[in-house]
């Protein structure tokens, strides 16, 4: 099957600085792009799941478009941390098997509830503290095959963080929404941190200097203040009284 170019730049047919790199190093890069190639599979999944839902609450158009789009840029996210694989490994690197993630059950909340806090929770929180995540690797990187497909995903992760922030501002989120997202806000926030602390204790300590992985406390520092600084005055900006959630994470 032919199918077009992963990415919508021009992508460099050789990395010189890739190649440069010492074999364990583009070995562990190699391992740490297959894993990623992975995870964005899913994260595809899991906005497919959310367009689903979306069309349940009747969500605004714009929203559904977004959503759809990011489910499918997640696919191509997929494929690019394969090439950039393939590139450190210096050897063909296979596709991760596609397979259907689970949504969080968030028991107590009733189905209406659950889909939203689903958006909340992929793409308000998650996506948003992913861009705050790949711009502190693209401004780490210096090799241009890494340079050029985190600047992709970088643009993407933006508008993948808008389809939550889009729909908490739309009408389809009346007040009563508004307050049980305020409820569970703390355990979402708690969640995802804990989730992408962990994901950045699988990386070097240290970094790799120059390919896109600065020191990991560097990283952590980025994302608690994304938490911070970005996605909790979001939730105030749409209404939602992050008061609790602030609390929860001093």
């Amino acid at each position: 099957m032919s199918l077009p170019p992963p990415s919508r730049r021009a992508l460099p047919e050789r990395d010189e600085a890739i190649e440069a790199l010492d074999p364990a190093s583009r070995a562990l890069l190699a391992q740490i792009w297959a894993a990623r190639a992975k995870s964005e599979l899913g994260a595809g999944s899991g906005f497919a799941i959310l367009v689903t839902e979306l069309y349940e609450l009747g969500a605004d158009p714009v929203v559904l478009r977004l959503a759809t789009r990011a489910s499918h840029d997640e696919v191509r996210h997929s494929e690019l941390c394969r090439l950039l694989a393939e590139a450190y490994a210096g050897a063909p690197v296979p596709s991760p098997r596609p397979k259907r993630v689970g949504m969080p059950p968030h028991r107590g909340a009733d189905d209406v509830l659950r889909a939203h806090l689903h958006v909340v929770g992929l793409s308000c929180i998650n996506e948003t503290l992913a861009a705050s995540f790949v711009e502190a690797c693209l401004r780490d990187a210096t090799a241009p095959l890494v340079r050029a497909i985190q600047l992709e995903h970088l643009s993407d992760e933006i508008e993948h963080a808008r389809v939550g922030w889009a729909h908490l501002a739309s009408g389809v989120v009346d007040n009563g929404v508004r307050r049980g997202v305020e409820r569970w806000l703390p355990r979402l926030v708690r969640a995802n941190l804990d989730h992408w602390r962990s994901r950045i204790g699988e990386l070097p300590e240290h970094g790799v200097r120059g390919h896109g992985y600065p020191p990991r406390a560097h990283l952590v520092d980025t994302i608690e203040r994304a938490m911070c600084d970005i996605v909790l005055p979001g939730f105030e900006h749409v209404r939602i009284d992050a008061t609790a959630a602030r609390t929860a994470l001093s």
